[in-house]
């Protein structure tokens, strides 16, 4: 791979040891499918050894502590009882975030989600150097309720930019977070927490919001593709330990990148037969500590 090519100066994916068998697998097809200067991911800092046994090289793994120090309280804070599961979901959105907004504004980052695998080299840049978006399909009336409270910005483009990853300039970031503090006249995180109506359940989408603030003030900076991408992983393949150079040229070959989120569930041929020798057999083999190297 040459680096000194790449379009994208950091990918940045968050992570944690209840994702760590498709991280193992993920990682390894990110470095090779996805060109850029660093890569970084952040886990919970009792995970930090783990992950580094398990991390394709170059990849850094970064105690999330650096953020959660802060975030935690804040968001903690305001959840009740009831939702205080959603807890990590809300987390894990605020820390990419804040490292994006830590890095240089020069820089062009893609936020990659740790259970997701790039199946083909990938292209974020187009020939007129405008950040390219892949298009989901859900439509979530709560996030735009908070997008509006934050930013008084409407839905602008007729898709969901939750598409298991996202592109931007950090400088956009930084903009963003400087006009939430002008507008509500306290800090970024604070401000964006006071606009979340918490007792909905899962009413803010960092994907979304970021995607409609581009979408008004970076329009001509961007660019909309209609690549596919499949999103129920689990239940189309098994799990993303199966995925092999054949499956994929056979049954995944339309698609760009494949999710195995842990709500998809496995067909129940594969709870049958294959899951038993997976933990049994091949789940152990993987976390022998380990460096995979691309």
């Amino acid at each position: 791979m040459n680096h000194t090519q790449a379009t994208i100066d950091q990918v940045i994916c968050v992570c944690c040891k209840r994702d760590a068998q498709a991280w193992l697998i993920a990682s390894a097809y990110v470095v090779r499918n996805i060109d850029s200067k660093q890569y970084k991911v952040y886990v919970p800092d009792a995970e930090i050894d783990l992950f580094r046994s398990i991390s394709a090289e170059p990849f850094q793994v970064i105690g999330e502590s650096v953020y959660t120090k802060q975030l935690s309280h804040e968001i903690k804070s305001r959840l009740s009882k009831k939702i205080s599961s959603q807890f990590g979901w809300y987390l894990q959105q605020f820390i990419k975030l804040a490292a994006v907004k830590d890095c240089q504004p020069n820089e062009v980052v893609l936020i990659w989600d740790a259970d997701t695998i790039p199946l083909k080299s990938l292209r974020f840049l187009d020939e007129q150097s405008r950040l390219l978006y892949y298009k989901g399909h859900e439509y979530h009336h709560a996030y735009f309720e908070t997008i509006m409270r934050l930013l008084h910005l409407s839905k602008k483009v007729n898709f969901s930019f939750v598409a298991q990853c996202f592109v931007m300039k950090a400088l956009w970031l930084q903009e963003f977070c400087s006009e939430i503090e002008s507008r509500h006249h306290q800090g970024w995180v604070t401000a964006l927490l006071s606009t979340i109506n918490f007792n909905e359940g899962n009413s803010f989408s960092e994907y979304e919001t970021l995607g409609t603030f581009i979408s008004h003030r970076h329009s001509d900076e961007v660019a909309y593709i209609d690549r596919k991408w499949l999103r129920l992983g689990n239940s189309e393949i098994g799990h993303a330990a199966f995925l092999t150079p054949q499956l994929i040229a056979n049954q995944l070959g339309e698609y760009d990148y494949v999710s195995f989120e842990k709500w998809d569930k496995a067909k129940p041929y594969f709870l049958r037969v294959t899951l038993p020798y997976f933990f049994k057999v091949y789940l152990p083999s993987l976390f022998k500590p380990r460096k995979i190297v691309c």
